[in-house]
Parts: C-alpha cells; sequence; structure tokens
C-alpha cells in the first residue's frame, strides 16, 4: 500500500537549474520554451490537430516524416536541402497551416528538454497562453513538480523562458505573477531580438505568446520508441 505524502510534499514545485535535474526527475515535469516550441505545441491541439509529436532530434523527426503520410514538420532549425517544413511558429500552427495533417515538431530546446524528462510520472508543456488551464489541471491532481525552462538545453540568454517558469510557479501557488513577468520580458530586450529574426511571423507570435489564457490545451507528451506522442491532458 503507498504512502500518502503529505500536502507540502505533494505540492512542492522546483524550478530547474541545470538540465540534469530534468534527467533524474520522477514526478511532474512541466517544460517551457515560451516563445516557440510551448506556444506552438498548444496552438497545434488548439487548432484540432489529432496527431501531434514531438522529437528531441532532427534525424528522428525525418525518419517519422518518411514514415508519416501527408505529415506537416514544424521547426526553426536547418533540417538539410530540400527539406519542406514550417518554422517553430505558434501563429502559423494555429491559423497558417491544416489541422487534419498530423504535426511533427524537433527544436532546438524545447523538445530535448520535454524528451529529456522520461523518468517523470508525466510531461506537461507550458506558457502563459495556458496558465489558467493548465494551473486548474495541477490543482486538481497535486504531485512533486519539476518546471524546466527550456533554456537551459540551448541558450540561457533565452531569459523569457525562467521568467515564465518563476510565474508559473507563483500561478500554481494561487498568485498571478503574469504582470510582473510580462514587463520584465519587455525590459529584457527579447522580444525586439525575436522579432527582428523572424521578421515573417515574428510580430504575430508575439502577440500570441504574451497574452494569458486564450488557450484551454493542457498539452501531456507521452514517449516510446523515440517519439513523443501529443495528447491533450483536459
Amino acid at each position: 500500500m503507498s504512502q500518502q505524502l503529505p500536502p507540502q510534499r505533494q505540492n512542492k514545485i522546483t524550478i530547474a537549474l541545470d538540465a540534469a535535474q530534468a534527467s533524474v526527475w520522477r514526478g511532474r515535469g512541466i517544460v517551457i520554451d515560451l516563445f516557440r516550441f510551448s506556444n506552438t505545441i498548444c496552438a497545434l491541439l488548439e487548432s484540432g490537430r489529432r496527431d501531434v509529436r514531438v522529437y528531441a532530434v532532427p534525424s528522428l523527426a525525418l525518419a517519422a516524416r518518411r514514415a508519416v503520410k501527408d505529415a506537416d514538420l514544424f521547426s526553426e532549425m536547418d533540417l538539410g536541402p530540400g527539406v519542406e517544413h514550417y518554422d517553430n511558429s505558434p501563429y502559423t500552427a494555429l491559423y497558417g497551416s491544416d489541422p487534419a495533417r498530423p504535426a511533427l515538431s524537433v527544436t532546438n530546446s524545447g523538445s530535448p528538454a520535454a524528451a529529456s524528462l522520461l523518468l517523470a510520472d508525466e510531461i506537461l508543456v507550458a506558457c502563459f497562453a495556458n496558465f489558467p488551464a493548465l494551473a486548474a489541471y495541477c490543482l486538481k491532481d497535486p504531485k512533486p513538480t519539476l518546471i524546466v525552462p527550456a533554456c537551459l538545453f540551448y541558450d540561457n540568454r533565452h531569459v523569457e523562458d525562467m521568467i515564465c517558469a518563476r510565474a508559473l510557479e507563483e500561478e500554481l501557488e494561487g498568485r498571478d505573477a503574469f504582470p510582473a513577468a510580462l514587463e520584465e520580458i519587455h525590459a529584457s530586450g527579447r522580444v525586439l531580438d525575436f522579432m527582428a529574426f523572424r521578421p515573417e511571423t515574428g510580430k504575430r507570435d508575439m502577440e500570441l505568446v504574451l497574452r494569458k489564457g486564450y488557450m484551454k490545451a493542457v498539452p501531456r507528451i507521452k514517449f516510446k520508441a523515440g517519439s513523443g506522442i501529443v495528447e491533450n491532458a483536459v
């Protein structure tokens, strides 16, 4: 018979400070790659996609692309000559692609962060857009939780992931830190950098990324044989 954890241990929330923490975590893991992966995955589910998959590395995603008929590939990475794919754009995922087709995702930071949580009881994806829905889901079933800022897996200068992680910790404890987090992200200069680097959809992506609560999807990822199958936990 399993022992019931006391409330303070059930609700323990930790923010990962290095990638190694995720690989040994056995509770609930929540991945935040704010500007791209998190919002793109939520948007794919929100758009009505029924088959969404996540891959840690390009070779696995490209193999799946060959095997899955009519699949769309979402990535900001250079996947080699002749590989057609959508950018890792939340706006494109929500409004600019066919929701009837399977969607495959491989990214610099978000998908490796999710794949690192192989020992976790549950892998969820969070962003400002699904904060209320995700918090409601987690509070119904409290578990020790590790919030994983995906910047740990690629570039620590992407401070928006850590800022969002701190705001999520507050959200899960019943406090609204979104306004302060939004101000901090704007002050960092990262929003302007992103829009300059992504002129085609950057502005429209940011209009979605920096809104709270407009998506109801709570992506849950289950990895099997290298493929992360995404479902809506709610």
